[in-house]
């Protein structure tokens, strides 16, 4: 049994985000490899095993990857 006020003094902690990867997704549920641990969270829309991904507030989203600027010289 747990502390109610334990459990909202948890859930209102600021956390920075955790990056990891998509490692399985079952029922809107994410499974993400990161330095901690694997964690399960809700997963965003068009989220697919393997992609990089945040992990913040209990949600993960995908991380875009950079995309490449010509560099044109003059």
């Amino acid at each position: 049994m747990s502390n109610p006020l334990f459990d909202l003094q948890r859930l209102l902690a600021w956390r920075d985000a955790v990056a990891g990867r998509v490692v399985s997704l079952t029922n809107g549920m994410a499974r993400v490899a990161t330095a901690q641990g694997v964690v399960e969270v809700t997963a965003d829309a068009g989220l697919q095993v393997g992609d990089r991904v945040t992990v913040r507030d209990g949600k993960a989203v995908r991380v875009q990857d950079a995309v490449e600027v010509p560099v044109f010289w003059v």
